[in-house]
């Protein structure tokens, strides 16, 4: 209607309502509408060409986050579990501790809507974090091509420049979201406004950056080995023959750069979540910064094994609590974002 009304001599009859007009008239209304952005798109082609990017990435992000957001909760609330020492004492078996038994406590006990619990800040959060993190890393190799640095980090540079402008962005929203996907049947947050409004009351503005270089510390890199493991397997599927099948090139160059850069920082990432955490609802602080994490998850996981012949080696295995699902979830994941963005960047 907005370019209806910007164009009264392309649509001279824009002036009457689609009510007015009646149903018959919405072939006549769509078409008019369609050589109207065809007419922007023909005088504005760089313009749009921005925005096509931005889109791009904003909505392959939103598409890869809802289809994989039950095993990203049950990611989050494994990786959290070690906040929770008093469940590993005297023989507790905590909870989250296994997939499919997260998966079927999630069901039982608040329904199968919790599955998406914090899906909506997820995506208030994915939207613009991938829009900025594709359309930055688009930009800044276009950059680079013109530069002397060697082309084969090309893509790790632009990657993690992108995921730092990213991180710096949007952490804030990175913390509600994580905060409402960790909650279970005790709700303190009712919601995003509620939750940014309890933050603000109970930790003031810090509280919004809680876990920020921890999240740069893992982000940064994830991105960048994620941009350049893409690049690499897709020219591996290439030389494969899979190049005459682009969704399904893209497809699996964007799982194989997901499983690689996930392993490699999972440690750190349950070390960001954890950060992120601390001080929620007014309780005291378990650590105050990342050495002390570092220290309390080895020490759950030492206790764990208390006793056993690698207990020192095999504790370390707390850092990979949640892996599993990780895998699961990125994936997918990776798959579905790296394809769509292709596939809607190619249009």
């Amino acid at each position: 209607l907005f370019l209806a009304k910007r164009s009264e001599k392309a649509l001279p009859w824009a002036e009457k309502s689609l009510l007015q007009r009646g149903t018959a008239a919405m072939p006549e209304y769509i078409d008019g509408l369609h050589h109207e952005w065809a007419s922007l798109v023909s005088r504005h082609p760089q313009a749009f060409s921005e925005v096509k990017r931005l889109v791009a990435g904003g909505v392959a992000g939103c598409m890869a986050k809802t289809a994989v957001a039950p095993l990203s909760r049950v990611t989050v609330l494994m990786q959290v579990q070690s906040m929770r020492p008093h469940k590993f004492q005297h023989g507790n078996q905590p909870n989250n501790q296994r997939v499919l038994a997260s998966l079927r406590k999630i069901q039982m006990e608040e329904g199968i809507a919790a599955f998406w619990r914090g899906n909506v800040a997820t995506l208030v959060h994915r939207f613009p974090h991938t829009a900025v993190t594709f359309y930055t890393h688009a930009s800044i190799r276009d950059w680079l091509e013109e530069q002397t640095i060697p082309k084969e980090i090309h893509n790790l540079l632009a990657g993690g420049s992108a995921a730092a402008v990213a991180v710096l962005a949007l952490h804030p929203l990175d913390v509600v979201k994580t905060r409402l996907m960790a909650q279970t049947n005790k709700q303190y947050y009712a919601g995003i406004i509620d939750c940014i409004r309890k933050i603000y009351k109970d930790e003031h503005v810090r509280g919004f950056y809680r876990g920020l270089g921890i999240s740069l510390a893992t982000t940064v890199p994830t991105l960048a080995i994620n941009f350049a493991a893409f690049d690499k397997f897709s020219a591996l599927y290439r030389h494969m023959g899979l190049e005459s099948h682009p969704f399904v090139h893209s497809l699996l160059a964007g799982a194989s750069a997901g499983i690689t850069s996930s392993t490699l920082l999972f440690p750190a990432d349950l070390l960001r979540r954890q950060m992120q955490m601390v001080g929620v609802g007014g309780r005291p602080k378990l650590y105050a910064n990342i050495g002390e994490a570092v220290i309390h998850v080895y020490g759950i996981g030492l206790r764990q094994h208390k006793g056993r012949r690698l207990a020192r080696l095999l504790g370390c295995r707390e850092f990979f609590r949640g892996l599993v699902p990780e895998l699961l979830k990125v994936t997918p994941h990776n798959a579905i974002l790296f394809s769509i963005h292709n596939f809607l960047s190619s249009r």
